[in-house]
């Protein structure tokens, strides 16, 4: 087997954005475990443009038919965000000061690059509970790969570690992410005229001022664990009217939450068209994603088989596959080397000491869970 960092080097020279086909980084993937004792099976849709997209199960023990029962899950997606021309040498993986920068390279290539080089030192044949390797799909465009794994029923787990840049430190808990476009309707008039008309931006505005209020409310019911501690909300987009000298008719804005596992998801939606009803604004609220968060006790055996010689264990507030895992019966905690302050950009890259740290955690977890 290579060095961690000569598989990562691989890993990263593999286009593998969201939008394209992820064949050939799985294909990569099912080279290492070629010839071994280890079996594979291979899960494929299409998204809705058609393009093929690949979940591949890598199983310490024969599997059977139909859905997969394991102790252990260790679950890694393969799809990487766009990056754009300015990003030079993007699929070089390179090395500047002890950190190895690349697109992916910590988000979240350089933990698929520790599962291989971890599962190549096991002598898979003496585990006594199976242990599953998961390489999933469009995990950056709405976890489409582990909601298909779970829709299909194909995968059930006690534990799982799901691969994320946390700096090696255990994530316990994550809060979920939900999405809404709100539709604000007014009426088209000459501009010389406002009163002939009724401007759906001014409603949209009066609207979002209740909206930054609901946000300072959520304040009030923390959950400490947390940093920030609450409910956030952001407004990351709004676009309407037509022309300078027109009323507008229309006005959209996309509102973001990312609620506290403690708090039901639907409740921003719930309280938002609540003060659309009170203050009487013509708006119309359409729920595009609704995901809870995760949480497991600091006292799970999967979080203590990761916590490091610190004993320390965090939360998470950036969405990953950890719900969806939840759902297929598993505790879960996130983990893996590098930070998400560089993930995204072409400042992304990974230390290379947290990768040899890494293969060495998820060894001793493979150990104490899995036998």
């Amino acid at each position: 087997m290579n060095t961690t960092r000569e598989v990562l080097s691989g890993l990263v020279g593999i286009t593998s954005v969201s939008h394209q086909s992820n064949r050939p980084l799985i294909e990569m993937v099912q080279s290492f475990f070629a010839g071994s004792a280890w079996h594979q099976r291979v899960l494929i849709y299409h998204d809705a443009d058609g393009v093929e997209k690949l979940n591949l199960i890598v199983s310490s023990h024969p599997m059977p038919d139909g859905c997969v029962e394991t102790e252990l899950a260790i679950v890694c997606h393969t799809d990487t965000v766009l990056f754009s021309d300015a990003w030079l040498n993007a699929t070089v993986l390179t090395e500047r000061v002890g950190m190895l920068h690349g697109c992916g390279a910590c988000d979240v290539k350089g933990f698929l690059a520790c599962m291989v080089v971890a599962a190549s030192k096991i002598e898979v044949t003496k585990l006594r509970h199976r242990l599953c390797l998961v390489f999933t799909s469009d995990e950056e465009i709405g976890c489409r790969g582990a909601r298909f794994l779970l829709g299909e029923n194909a995968l059930r787990a006690k534990y799982a570690i799901v691969g994320e840049p946390t700096s090696l430190v255990p994530a316990r808990a994550g809060k979920g992410y939900c999405l809404a476009s709100i539709l604000v309707k007014g009426a088209a008039a000459h501009s010389a005229y406002p009163e002939a008309g009724r401007s759906a931006i001014a409603a949209a505005a009066h609207l979002i001022c209740e909206v930054e209020r609901l946000g300072e409310e959520l304040k009030l019911a923390p959950s400490p664990a947390f940093s920030p501690p609450w409910t956030t909300l952001n407004v990351g987009e709004i676009r309407g009217g037509t022309a300078k000298n027109i009323v507008p008719a229309e006005c959209v804005f996309l509102l973001e939450w990312r609620p506290v596992p403690c708090q039901a998801p639907q409740l921003v939606a719930d309280r938002l068209r609540q003060i659309i009803e009170r203050i009487g604004c013509d708006a119309e609220v359409s729920v595009l994603r609704m995901e809870v968060g995760f949480e497991s006790s600091v006292e799970s055996a999967v979080v203590q088989a990761m916590l490091g010689s610190d004993r320390l264990s965090r939360t998470i507030a950036f969405g990953t596959e950890a719900p969806w895992l939840a759902r297929m019966g598993a505790e879960v905690v996130v983990f893996g080397p590098g930070s998400m302050l560089t993930a995204h950009s072409p400042r992304e890259c990974v230390p290379t000491e947290e990768l040899e740290r890494c293969v060495q955690r998820l060894q001793t977890a493979i150990d104490i869970l899995c036998g």
